[in-house]
C-alpha cells in the first residue's frame, strides 16, 4: 500500500471512471485520491483497491509523500496530472498499461 502513495490511479467504475487521480494517502482500508481541482487534498476521493487500476508511472512529486508531513499542494498535483496527459501516459480516458 505504501508504494502506491504518490503514484497515479484510475477508477474502474462509477461516475469518475477513467479519470486520472494521484494517490495521496491510505485510510481505513481505502485509498485517498486527489486531482487538485474538484478533489483536492482537503477533500480527497476514497476508493477501495479493487476499484482502482494503478499506473506504473511515478510522479516527480511522489517522493514528497514519503515524509510524515506532506508538503505537496493542489497545484503540484494538477501539474503532475497534466504532464502525464501531455506525455501520453493516459490518452482518451482509456488505460491500457496498468499494474495489478
Amino acid at each position: 500500500m505504501e508504494k502506491e502513495i504518490g503514484g497515479f490511479a484510475v477508477p474502474k467504475a462509477g461516475h469518475d471512471k477513467g479519470k486520472l487521480y494521484m494517490v495521496v494517502g491510505y485510510e481505513n482500508g481505502k485509498y485517498l485520491l486527489a486531482d487538485g481541482k474538484v478533489r483536492t487534498l482537503e477533500k480527497p476521493r476514497k476508493k477501495q483497491k479493487k476499484h482502482l487500476d494503478f499506473l506504473p508511472v511515478r510522479g516527480e512529486i511522489s517522493e514528497l509523500f514519503s515524509g510524515e508531513k506532506c508538503s505537496v499542494k493542489n497545484e503540484e498535483i494538477k501539474r503532475a496530472i497534466k504532464q502525464l496527459h501531455a506525455a501520453g501516459g493516459h490518452i482518451n480516458q482509456e488505460v491500457t498499461d496498468v499494474q495489478e
